[in-house]
């Protein structure tokens, strides 16, 4: 290490590692536990049962935003498909119209042509 204290490696190297901070705050939450448990009115253990209280609530209310999220995703997904299957089915469509158009156009130039030649003969 140097003069101006411990290096970056140095310094993750004494960092603990991700559990051992909530490892030590239940082990000191637990002695201040045992501790105060002598008392008639037990302030810890009122809040151990509002964080209980708590976890519960948020359990389920993220249980509901997963089963809204996941009703969420179908949906798009169906709109997805419903959308991709229109698309080819009006790309489809336009494809027969536009082949009736020039059927359609071949027709009235034949029927341009035979007037034209019937009204020669007259």
């Amino acid at each position: 290490s140097s003069l101006l204290g411990p290096t970056h490696s140095e310094a993750q190297r004494q960092t603990p590692p991700p559990g051992a901070m909530k490892t030590i705050a239940t082990a000191l939450f637990c002695a201040a536990c045992s501790a105060v448990s002598g008392e008639k009115v037990n302030p810890i253990g009122k809040v151990l049962e509002l964080l209980g209280e708590l976890e519960g609530k948020i359990i389920k209310q993220g249980e509901a935003e997963a089963k809204a999220y996941k009703e969420y995703f179908e949906w798009c997904d169906d709109t997805s498909k419903n959308g991709q299957y229109a698309i080819e089915s009006a790309t489809k469509e336009v494809a027969k119209l536009e082949a009736k158009i020039d059927e359609l156009t071949s027709n009235a130039a034949v029927a341009t042509d035979k007037i034209a030649d019937l009204a020669g003969s007259i």
